[in-house]
């Protein structure tokens, strides 16, 4: 698998895990107010809790990968922030933000967008660097955008 590919099979699995995470969170505000609590939450956030693990599994899976892409085209690493968090830490009274902050959330978003824009794939291959530009006797502000670019 490529880079590109590897890019987006990443962008996948950081949405799915992001989504899990939100729908744990929606059921645990939902539930945890109820009486008996503490005798139904396990089996209430059952399906949630599967698929966060499910989603974290996969993301854990990626994230070698990731850390080294990011080395390679010069990026900030934002990716283990996200498998850090802890759900069900606080009461929904406590807190109201989620356990992935929206900073984290938009430091990986901006993040895949970099690796994606730096793994594109060009489908012109560029001139060799040492070949001098193709003069095709136009004017002379032709020329020089050409001998520029």
């Amino acid at each position: 698998m490529d880079d590109r590919e590897f890019t987006l099979e990443l962008r996948d699995a950081v949405q799915q895990y992001l989504a899990a995470v939100d729908a744990w969170e929606a059921a645990y505000q939902k539930y945890y107010r109820l009486p008996g609590y503490a005798d139904r939450v396990s089996e209430d956030l059952a399906a949630e809790h599967a698929e966060y693990l499910d989603s974290r599994r996969r993301l854990e899976g990626l994230l070698p990968r990731a850390r080294g892409l990011c080395f390679k085209h010069g990026l900030r690493d934002p990716f283990p922030t996200l498998v850090r968090g802890s759900l069900g830490q606080h009461a929904p009274q406590e807190r109201d933000t989620s356990a992935i902050g929206r900073s984290e959330r938009l430091a990986v978003s901006d993040c895949l967008m970099e690796l994606a824009a730096a793994c594109q794939e060009w489908s012109s291959q560029p001139a060799a660097p040492d070949a001098p530009p193709a003069s095709n006797g136009g004017n002379w502000l032709r020329r020089l955008v050409d001998y520029l670019y």
